[in-house]
């Protein structure tokens, strides 16, 4: 794939915000196993790590310079950097970055690299869970949908069959059972 927007051209201000916000998903996976990432992944990639790397200070930017060594030095990115590449990836996906610079196709080749990282097979977990829980549903017919807005990006969606009450948190990067109760309706 060729990029046809330098990152950057059209960034915005909450880069350098976003930055700072993803601290949590960067840890270092150290079991992690090693992630290769293919021509394209490597392209984007790197491209992502021009536009972030100025930003950054401290021992954030010394984990995404190492990255940036890996990526540079053939795209073996070991398990200890998987942690940091998934939030370099995250946050190009988050703010849209991704359909807006590499098009469709940049989003998709992001996507399918984060379902490669820990943190992507975390996320894949979880929707299955979700999916095991929502089996729980079949068969009964739908009382009541409910959506809630606890705070800006966390909703929680409420479903109540005869047989069962099923609550499910929804955030901009996770889905979660949060309740599930048997026997009670509404």
């Amino acid at each position: 794939m060729t990029a046809g927007t330098e990152p950057g051209a059209s960034g915005t201000a909450d880069d350098g915000a976003a930055t700072e916000g993803t601290a949590a998903a960067d840890g270092a996976a150290t079991d992690a196993p090693p992630v290769t990432l293919n021509d394209d992944e490597r392209e984007l990639v790197e491209l992502e790590l021009r536009m972030i790397l100025p930003a950054l200070t401290g021992d954030r930017a010394e984990r995404y310079e190492a990255l940036r060594e890996a990526v540079e030095s053939g795209g073996d990115v070991p398990g200890d950097l998987t942690g940091v590449l998934a939030s370099l990836v995250e946050l190009t996906l988050q703010t849209a970055r991704a359909r807006q610079l590499y098009r469709a196709e940049g989003e998709t080749i992001l996507t399918n690299l984060l379902r490669r990282t820990p943190r992507g097979r975390e996320l894949a977990k979880q929707v299955a869970d979700v999916n095991t829980a929502l089996k729980a549903l079949n068969g009964h017919p739908v009382e009541s949908v409910n959506v809630r807005m606890r705070t800006i990006g966390h909703f929680t969606v409420t479903v109540a069959t005869d047989a069962v009450t099923l609550t499910m948190a929804v955030r901009p990067d996770t889905v979660n059972i949060e309740s599930l109760a048997v026997g009670q309706s509404g």
